[in-house]
């Protein structure tokens, strides 16, 4: 049998290789938003409502346009001709900013009587002029159909005034550039703008592109696995096995405490069997006909992981191989499995450590081949304990009259009693549930355990998200 307390043999464990910077992959993006579905669905629910309310808040307007033909008064110089034509074309912009000013607004106002201010007409003009021509385009937008026919065709009217009396001559010979209305803006009868229906698609698309966009931001920032192919990308560690929800968990009353050797033994889940074949796989000694021993440190990222259930009934798996077990409580804070196992008021570990009580009172044979060590006398100072030599005293007793040690551990986020007893293990089981930690968290974890192998165990896994047991 293996002795020491700080000795342990190194073994071969399975390592995924496959990194958090490589490349993604189309299956990728496609896990990213199975992953964030709500948000994108909400944010295009959002959209919808938005378009739709903005369709619904938004007035009906009408257009109504009227076009002027610049000119020139004729003449029979080429040369004259030309000078007029680079002149007028040069000043058609300018006219084409005239139209909206003072100049030619506050006429309009006082000749159509239209309710408007001159700020409040330049906001519903547009005036240009088409390049390569000598036109100039008023649109009028308005609320009414009739008033932006009345503005339009107001415009138009002052504009042809202006323009004389702006350019009184032309090239340096008599005459003005006259403005003639082209034609006159008519009463609309549809409403101009896109269609409202066009609104409540532009926010559907707007929603789901920004939900799209949320969720690889969301993504990037989180990066919680919730599958157990993201669960393989964690650097150092192998995903060994997952399991499912299950709908009974272990109880005291499965153990039957006082019951010996003679007790019935309780039908063990086949995804924890699958977790112990590939323990095998790299801990040969765990078997009963195979000289050694191999310490196995259980622990949880975080309180409710299952790592406790995932304890006693992986103990329970290699008892019934014929192997000899020993699981020990050493979540001397929460003292999940004394509690789980109905053992409140047994000496263990505490006791042991602190030599208050021998190993016969502190120990309990839960059933053939299965011994417990409960968690003990209830101290002040836990983490003392665990981390004490004492402990690590006892684990090296441990190995050398068992096959298989299994230390149920208080759970990460709460002390570094774990990293502190996977130095004295073979390999640690990292219990996690997918999606409740960042990848970040657990890749620390990881490293925190130094050259300890470990595995993850993903537990409560929805069947939707893995095929349970091996992976």
């Amino acid at each position: 049998m293996c002795s020491g307390a700080g000795q342990r043999p190194k073994r071969t464990v399975f390592h995924c290789d496959q990194g958090l910077g490589g490349h993604m992959t189309l299956h990728d993006y496609v896990d990213i938003l199975k992953k964030w579905w709500k948000t994108v669905i909400t944010l295009t629910v959002v959209g919808l409502l938005a378009g739709g309310i903005y369709a619904l808040v938004s007035p009906d307007t009408y257009k109504a346009t009227s076009s002027l033909y610049v000119s020139i008064p004729a003449s029979d110089s080429a040369t004259e001709l030309n000078q007029a034509a680079t002149y007028l074309s040069r000043e058609l912009k300018s006219y084409a900013t005239v139209a909206t000013s003072p100049y030619i607004l506050e006429p309009v106002v006082e000749d159509t009587g239209v309710d408007k201010t001159v700020a409040q007409l330049q906001d519903m003009l547009d005036v240009t002029n088409p390049t390569a021509t000598s036109i100039i385009q008023v649109d009028a937008t308005a609320d009414s159909p009739e008033e932006a026919q009345t503005v339009a065709n107001g415009v138009a009217d002052q504009l042809t005034k202006g323009v004389g009396s702006l350019s009184p001559e032309v090239a340096n010979r008599g005459g003005t550039v006259q403005a003639t209305v082209l034609s006159r803006a008519q009463l609309p009868d549809e409403t101009s703008g896109l269609p409202s229906w066009l609104y409540s698609l532009f926010g559907v698309v707007g929603g789901a592109l920004l939900g799209v966009i949320l969720a690889f931001v969301l993504e990037s920032l989180v990066r919680r696995p919730r599958t157990t192919t993201e669960l393989r990308r964690v650097p150092g560690a192998s995903l060994v096995a997952s399991v499912p929800r299950l709908k009974h968990r272990t109880d005291a009353r499965s153990f039957f405490p006082a019951g010996g050797e003679s007790a019935p033994a309780r039908e063990v889940s086949p995804h924890v069997t699958s977790l112990r074949s590939r323990i095998q796989q790299g801990h040969a000694e765990v078997l009963p006909h195979v000289a050694g021993c191999a310490v196995l440190v259980v622990t949880g990222q975080r309180s409710g992981d299952g790592a406790t259930t995932v304890a006693v009934e992986l103990a329970r798996s290699f008892a019934g191989l014929g192997s000899r077990v020993a699981l020990v409580d050493a979540n001397l804070s929460d003292r999940g499995a004394t509690v789980l196992l109905a053992q409140h008021n047994h000496l263990g570990v505490s006791d042991l450590v602190e030599r208050r009580a021998g190993a016969d009172q502190s120990t309990v044979r839960l059933e053939m081949g299965l011994t417990f060590l409960p968690a003990g006398t209830p101290t002040p100072r836990p983490s003392d304990l665990v981390c004490s030599e004492p402990m690590a005293a006892l684990v090296g007793e441990l190995r050398s009259e068992f096959d298989v040690v299994v230390l149920d551990c208080s759970p990460l986020q709460d002390s570094v009693d774990a990293a502190v007893l996977g130095e004295l293990a073979d390999e640690v089981l990292l219990v996690t549930v997918p999606g409740k930690t960042s990848t970040d968290q657990l890749q620390f974890s990881v490293q925190g355990f130094r050259e300890t192998p470990v595995a993850l165990v993903a537990n409560r896994v929805r069947p939707s998200r893995a095929h349970s047991g091996v992976l």
